[in-house]
């Protein structure tokens, strides 16, 4: 190692080589990156559902669930078995144990399921899938004074328009309920007719449909045939025919049955901002990137929005891009600040050529690590970038110990490339493993096992090549950028202003060495002098910093609570209750939260800047997208968020610094004004998006009953 730092330093044309390579490198990576919030991966869950529709939870569980556990049960790289059954659907969820191979597991999981041929006769064919983590970038909802299939129609719209963008492959319409033509036979005439329901169904199966006809060979080719009876409409429904008279007369469905064109007896809507709406839904897929789906997006809606029938409004709702965009700001400013300040405290001791050139140390480490990212399948999401605001504060130690041997030896006399040489070889052994060390602390989470292990090891594989490039930044590219002078030589010629501002850098950096050679000497020998007593004090501050921390004086949270721009309340109302019970419940805690903004602007608790502290509100009856997003984005565990018993309501806030409230205190005058809603099973107040700040639960067994528990 000695021999390829002291090569380096006398061909600065090779390191000068390397370090351009480095640069280039990673700026020409950068657009290459994948830019999403979270990475895309495998949860190691295979899920199983079942449709049983018009069964009840008890009937799911004892029809389904249990017989796919039975059914599945023994397989080898199973970790555990988890089912719940809900009203029309079985979900059986399985977790593969930590290095079992989940397609193979999938694949015989499938053979089992297949295979089970007692399944009641009313279920339909169960999906099976691995799970897979995908991310939900941005949405738009789509809202206005229509009815619910002008409004679906627009939707769908949207969707496909969206779709259509090459930004963009995943989209998805929710909070609308799916298309569905009910065939509704009257028993009368069916007995005036002499015919029977099973007799309608045949007919009915029999005739809508398209089939072919085979082909016909003629001297000018080959002509198909094909016989097109598909029908998609109501009125095309209608006309199917039932059966032909001697008289030529036909009977025809619309005859003996009303047909109804119309949605799914499902019982959810949404109300978005006062009025009805549905929500188009935009995911990253691939190597898509999430801040240029948001901005497709953002695009789209001030494109589309003129084109809208009159009173349609198109919004977007909860960009997650947001919080990539703040992390990376975040990154820039710190590192930005951190360069700043680290060559204005060096230019203060050191020369500055010697702050510049180890300045140059944090793009070069950080550039190396960008270009290394592709080869090591890394992604710049949340937690990258969390990474690489954890390396900022230690990835020019190492520059800045080199620096100061070499100037340390020019000071003793030694010149140029003498001096570059002999001080990077002083300092090179404690340099590696300060690295080394630093290396092998975080090594370890490259192996956590499960799937957690899948996050943790993206932070050491951007730590680590950050931490290895700027070990070689310092031992191999700085020492040649200093063997081309000495660092304490003066020069005879320089200005009046070098010279003033040498005397200006003289008062510190002597300052420096008299707190050192005095001061710190003086302490490091009674130290030394009197070790037990050291000892004796280090173990006395260990055992008092662990006391308190034992005695709850610091408080230990998994996660911090975070200010949000979001609050949301989860409400379920008893299983099998109607949905109209559920839409007041809803409208009830909907008219508490635009009391809330009334309230909130007569106190005038948002800035100049800002017209109120509401944004948006989506009120979802029979379903709980908030809930559901949170479960997809965590692999699609949980189950559906689907039932007449749900409604939920999201609020969304202004910007943080736009605001003098915080969503906390938003959340607990929300819950005061809504009061207790009657027969409620559980109403939950959420203030943060991503579950880090702080919920209330309400559990209501009653009118006049509520006991609050904060979590």
């Amino acid at each position: 190692m000695k021999q390829a730092v002291a090569w380096f330093a006398e061909n600065s044309v090779a390191a000068n080589l390397l370090m351009v390579m480095i640069l280039v490198g990673g700026f020409l990576t950068i657009p290459n990156i994948k830019k999403e919030i979270f990475p895309e991966m495998s949860v190691d869950m295979i899920s199983i559902n079942v449709p049983y529709l018009g069964a009840g939870p008890e009937e799911v569980e004892e029809g389904v669930s249990v017989r796919v556990e039975e059914a599945i049960q023994g397989l080898n790289g199973i970790k555990k078995i988890t089912s719940r059954s809900v009203e029309g659907m079985g979900i059986v969820l399985v977790e593969v144990m930590p290095g079992y191979d989940t397609r193979e597991l999938l694949d015989d999981v499938k053979s089992r399921v297949d295979s089970i041929d007692t399944f009641p006769d009313e279920t339909e064919r169960p999906v099976i899938q691995d799970l897979i983590l995908r991310r939900q970038v941005i949405n738009v909802g789509v809202s206005g004074d229509a009815d619910e299939i002008t409004l679906k129609r627009l939707g769908e719209q949207v969707r496909n328009e969206i779709e259509a963008l090459p930004e963009i492959t995943n989209v998805e319409l929710a909070n609308a309920r799916p298309y569905e033509i009910s065939i509704e036979v009257s028993e009368n005439s069916l007995r005036r007719h002499g015919l029977t329901f099973d007799y309608v169904a045949n007919a009915v199966r029999k005739s809508s449909l398209d089939m072919p006809g085979g082909s016909v060979k003629t001297e000018s080719g080959e002509i198909l045939l094909r016989t097109k009876g598909q029908a998609y409409t109501g009125e095309e429904f209608e006309k199917l025919a039932l059966l032909t008279r001697p008289d030529g007369t036909r009977l025809t469905v619309g005859d003996v049955a009303t047909v109804v064109d119309g949605f799914a007896e499902t019982d959810q809507w949404a109300r978005f901002n006062g009025k009805p709406g549905v929500l188009i839904q935009v995911y990253e897929v691939g190597d898509q990137s999430a801040i240029e789906v948001s901005d497709a997006v953002h695009n789209y809606v001030a494109e589309a929005q003129p084109r809208m029938p009159e009173g349609i409004t198109l919004v977007t709702w909860m960009d997650q891009s947001k919080f990539l965009r703040d992390r990376m700001d975040l990154l820039l400013r710190n590192a930005l600040s951190g360069l700043a300040l680290l060559f204005i405290i060096l230019v203060l001791f050191l020369k500055i050529r010697l702050a510049l050139w180890v300045a140059v140390g944090i793009p070069v480490s950080f550039l190396g690590a960008l270009a290394m990212m592709p080869m090591l399948d890394i992604s710049i999401n949340m937690l990258s970038l969390f990474a690489f605001i954890v390396v900022l504060g230690i990835v020019v130690d190492d520059a800045i110990v080199v620096g100061e041997s070499i100037y340390t030896r020019h000071q003793a006399g030694e010149p140029y490339l003498k001096g570059a040489v002999r001080g990077a070889h002083q300092v090179m052994v404690p340099v590696i493993f300060a690295v080394l060390t630093s290396v092998a602390a975080f090594t370890p989470l490259m192996f956590v096992p499960g799937f957690s292990g899948k996050f943790w090891r993206i932070i050491p594989l951007i730590v680590i090549p950050v931490l290895l490039f700027s070990l070689l930044e310092s031992l191999l590219i700085l020492p040649a950028h200093l063997s081309h002078f000495n660092l304490a030589v003066e020069n005879p010629r320089k200005s009046w202003l070098v010279a003033r501002w040498d005397r200006f850098q003289n008062f510190f950096s002597g300052g420096l060495e008299s707190f050192a050679r005095n001061t710190y000497r003086r302490s490091l020998e009674i130290a030394l002098r009197w070790r037990y007593l050291t000892l004796s004090i280090a173990i006395a501050t260990l055992l008092i910093v662990a006391g308190i921390v034992g005695a709850g004086w610091v408080k230990l949270v998994f996660m911090p609570n975070v200010e949000s721009d979001y609050v949301i309340a989860d409400l379920s109302m008893p299983l099998g209750v109607p949905a109209k019970a559920t839409e007041r419940a809803a409208l009830q805690i909907e008219n508490a939260a635009l009391q809330l903004q009334k309230e909130i602007d007569a106190e005038g608790n948002h800035s100049e800047e800002d017209i109120g502290i509401f944004q948006q509100i989506l009120t979802s009856v029979g379903e709980q997208p908030f809930l559901a997003q949170m479960r997809q984005n965590s692999g699609g565990a949980g189950g559906v968020n689907t039932g007449s018993h749900l409604a939920e309501i999201t609020i969304e806030l202004a910007a943080s610094e736009q605001r003098i409230m915080e969503s906390e205190q938003v959340a607990r005058r929300w819950r005061e004004l809504t009061g207790p809603v009657p027969d409620a099973v559980e109403l939950t107040f959420t203030s943060s998006l991503f579950a880090m700040g702080e919920a209330i639960n309400i559990q209501l067994t009653g009118p006049d009953m509520e006991e609050i528990r904060e979590v």
